[in-house]
């Protein structure tokens, strides 16, 4: 773990490429305007090539995401759980290693998936579900962000904004300056045949210009969206 910086947001999702194609962007964002981005992945994604040995394939796509990392400017840091099981480990004991994490980096604001882990897919659902708990039992005071299905999520599971209850209030952030950043993120995960195979500068009208959230936990319960919108504005 480096020095902690003053401003800090913690991100915490189930495999390696979950932090390129949705929210790549955003992180890619605040981690070149100064803040400490802190990715916690809680698998190595040890079931994710197909015909390859689970050992392998997890060696294979740390290094993906390691790669991806260093275009997005942040910090990555696995929970060395198995890919697939997460939902059969005890909920006590994941509970209370990610609430250690959190007490580690003491993040202003977290992001992860929402309650149907964006693609239904259960490491999804159990990493949303265990940090919520976390978050509203032990850090009021930390801004908790879901994951919002939009077309920036289209590209990693094909989940679009169509998906969205359109009564939600959404936290827009434009990463129309850090496409590139992002595009590069996600051909680093090449196990995962990304559909950007292009040059980065070729491929830049097929990325989104904005990524979505939804406000979980807000420091100011009177006013949901704004309290943890303007943390977020207030970190950059």
């Amino acid at each position: 773990m480096k020095n902690l910086e003053p401003n800090r947001m913690l991100v915490i999702l189930a495999h390696p490429d979950d932090e390129s194609f949705a929210v790549g962007g955003t992180l890619a964002k605040y981690a070149h305007q100064g803040i400490q981005v802190v990715l916690l992945t809680a698998t190595r994604g040890e079931v994710g090539i197909p015909g390859t040995e689970p050992e392998t394939a997890g060696k294979i796509r740390e290094k993906e995401l390691l790669q991806a990392a260093k275009h997005l400017g942040i910090e990555v840091h696995f929970l060395d759980y198995q890919d697939g099981d997460l939902s059969k480990v005890n909920p006590q004991k994941l509970l209370e290693h990610i609430a250690c994490w959190i007490d580690t980096v003491q993040p202003q604001v977290i992001l992860t998936f929402g309650p149907d882990g964006v693609s239904g897919h259960p490491d999804h659902v159990t990493i949303s579900n265990t940090v919520t708990q976390v978050v509203e039992q032990f850090f009021p005071k930390v801004c908790l962000l879901y994951i919002a299905p939009s077309e920036a999520t289209v590209l990693g599971c094909g989940v679009s904004a169509s998906s969205v209850n359109p009564d939600e209030p959404l936290i827009s952030v434009d990463i129309s300056d850090y496409k590139i950043e992002k595009i590069r993120a996600i051909q680093s995960h090449v196990s995962q045949h990304p559909p950007l195979k292009g040059n980065a500068e070729d491929e830049m009208d097929k990325v989104p210009c904005h990524e979505y959230f939804t406000v979980a936990h807000a420091v100011d319960k009177s006013n949901d969206l704004e309290s943890c919108f303007n943390i977020v504005v207030d970190l950059a």
